[in-house]
């Protein structure tokens, strides 16, 4: 089989040129479908709170109906039209996005229900809250070392953290969403979120807006210095809490290298920018139109080449394809496949990546830990990681070897063309990749994602046999289950 990584530099991109690129790719859900928020914050790290006023321009299917959201419990309503009723404690479902979920702050109490009645015809909710972010720093359980510290949100001195998690804004449900934003911080302070807009601009106010549909509404940022150049209609940008002309130069230059392959790879690039935001913490995380990295992990030589393709290939797969999570997360694996192992193809050490995943798998995954892929959400230990990440990888990596590399770029395409902006499956990346090959790949998919366990390969009655100056070894291999 041809190396993926050399048909990127060739086959690919000429299959990309000729059957995705003279096309655009389909349109995402219609605005006018989903719901549209304007925001209005103001940012205070000495007292840690947030003061926002939210329009929220509902579709007209929710015209006139009782409409129920999430917020944070530290965020008291001070104003709204119409009224709305804070409703009693109980089960409610929360966000769920490929940095993390709102799950722990709903079961701990740390998120109010609100419901509103919309009058007849009416679908507007207008809103004033205000309160304390802080939410403070998690770590991890000691069986996961990889894992970084994690917080809800917070508001300091230092920085902001606010998520879909954080629910700092009204959250409707699984809804995607289109939004503006304007949001003041003190002197010095740049704020990012996604889509398009300014960090700050001659008022002192962040400004960004999306009219692409999202999953999640991030703003974070805090005393950055910001550094920008084009790469091809994208505006790469990088925010650094300390000057480096240098460090910024090389993530430039890599984000305009990286976008360039995966546009050939896959489509058009759904956002106006990409930027990599030097967070007050370590994390790696993926948001729409931009990476939040760590301080330490931003330096590491060896980021450009692993997690920071992963980070900006997000935009494709979870940010621009977005994760329909209670089917299964098939994102994380086949970002991996395409960052993180593509690169060590690149280097011609797929086998070993492979190799290792497999390891990994064997290792973590003990009796009682495994579990399908439509039941991963996200990565939490070492054996969520080599289900949702390995197992995943693995089997993108059958279903390439099994169509060819040229189907297996067409079936790539033809998902994000039809899924761009929507909630996607793997029951529909079966079917695109299926399509694109010309054969039913539904049986396949069924048996690796709604399945647990792998293979169980055992060798027997091995023995050799000299046939002249050669020796032939001979055996039997069986799968044991």
């Amino acid at each position: 089989m041809r190396k993926l990584t050399t048909a990127i530099g060739l086959t690919l991109a000429a299959i990309s040129a000729s059957l995705v690129l003279a096309q655009a790719p389909a349109a995402p859900t219609a605005p006018a479908q989903i719901p549209r928020y304007a925001l209005d914050a103001v940012i205070d790290p000495a007292a840690r709170t947030l003061d926002t006023r939210a329009t929220l321009d509902l579709p007209p299917s929710m015209a006139g109906q009782a409409i129920e959201f999430l917020l944070a419990a530290p965020l008291q309503v001070l104003e709204s039209e119409p009224a709305v009723q804070r409703l009693a404690a109980g089960e409610g479902r929360g966000f769920s996005g490929i940095n993390g979920s709102s799950d722990a702050m709903t079961k701990a109490g740390r998120a109010v229900r609100y419901r509103v009645q919309l009058p007849a015809g009416g679908r507007r909710l207008t809103l004033h809250y205000k309160g304390r972010i802080d939410f403070g720093f998690e770590t991890p359980g000691q069986e996961y070392a990889r894992g970084f510290n994690e917080t809800a949100g917070v508001i300091r001195d230092d920085g902001i953290y606010l998520a879909g998690s954080t629910l700092w804004y009204p959250y409707l449900g699984e809804s995607l969403f289109t939004f503006e934003l304007s949001a003041k911080a003190p002197d010095g302070w740049q704020l990012v979120s996604p889509g398009s807009g300014t960090a700050r601009d001659a008022q002192g106010v962040a400004r960004w807006r999306s009219d692409t549909p999202l999953d999640e509404l991030h703003i974070v940022g805090g005393p950055l210095t910001r550094y920008s150049r084009a790469a091809g209609a994208v505006t790469a940008e990088v925010y650094l809490r300390k000057p480096d002309d240098a460090l910024a130069a090389k993530y430039l230059e890599s984000t305009a290298r990286n976008l360039e392959m995966y546009r050939s790879l896959i489509g058009t690039y759904p956002y106006e920018k990409f930027a990599l935001v030097e967070n007050f913490w370590e994390t790696g995380y993926g948001m729409p139109s931009f990476t939040l990295l760590g301080p330490q992990i931003i330096r590491f030589p060896f980021i450009l080449t692993s997690s920071y393709p992963h980070e900006i290939l997000h935009n494709w797969w979870g940010n621009g394809v977005f994760v329909d999570y209670a089917s299964g997360n098939w994102c994380e694996g086949l970002t991996a496949y395409l960052a993180d192992h593509l690169y060590k193809e690149q280097q011609s050490q797929g086998a070993e990546y492979r190799r290792d995943t497999l390891r990994k798998y064997r290792d973590f995954v003990k009796e009682g830990r495994d579990f399908p892929l439509t039941e991963f959400r996200s990565r939490h230990s070492p054996a969520t990681e080599a289900v949702g990440y390995g197992k995943a990888l693995m089997t993108f990596h059958m279903v390439r070897r099994q169509v060819g590399d040229e189907a297996y770029a067409r079936g790539l395409q033809r998902f994000y063309r039809e899924q761009r902006g929507r909630r996607a499956s793997f029951d529909d990346l079966a079917r695109a990749q299926g399509a694109a090959a010309s054969t039913d790949l539904t049986p396949f998919f069924r048996q690796w994602v709604t399945r647990p366990g792998a293979p169980d390969l055992r060798v027997a009655d091995v023995g050799t046999t000299l046939a002249g100056d050669a020796v032939i070894v001979h055996g039997v291999l069986r799968q044991a289950q």
